[in-house]
């Protein structure tokens, strides 16, 4: 009897354990450099970017950049960010040149903040499973 007792135990701290290993998988995302090697620039495709790219939450984007004129706007309106009327829209400013924004369901727009290059094209939609 301690015998099957023995395996009952191995095969349920075998199961809790595997059932940790798949929770950490899904708690942990995946991190993505915003516009690869041209960084957050205006020389960057940022439509292009995201063709390729499944975002789920949990996923972190990383803005890197040095011109303090593209700090990035994190914004939900889609109105406004397609206007590029930042102002009133921002959920949360990221001005740090090397942010990371956690990404949460649903879908996210981020633009420079404020400057020109929004009005250029300069802006990015992230629809996140």
């Amino acid at each position: 009897m301690a015998v099957g007792m023995n395996k009952i135990l191995v095969i349920g701290i075998g199961l809790f354990v595997s059932c940790l290993l798949l929770r950490c998988e899904e708690v942990d995302g995946k991190e993505y450099i915003v516009g690869d090697e041209k960084r957050w620039s205006p020389d960057a495709n940022l439509t292009q970017w995201t063709e390729d790219k499944k975002f789920k939450a949990g996923d972190v984007l990383v803005f890197e950049y040095k011109d303090p004129l593209l700090m990035v706007a994190a914004v939900r309106d889609k109105y406004l960010f397609d206007k590029c009327d930042l102002y009133a829209g921002v959920i949360k400013l990221y001005t740090s040149g090397n942010d990371h924004a956690v990404l949460e369901k649903g879908t996210i727009y981020f633009a420079p903040y404020p400057s020109p290059y929004c009005e250029n094209g300069m802006k990015l939609t992230v629809h996140v499973e």
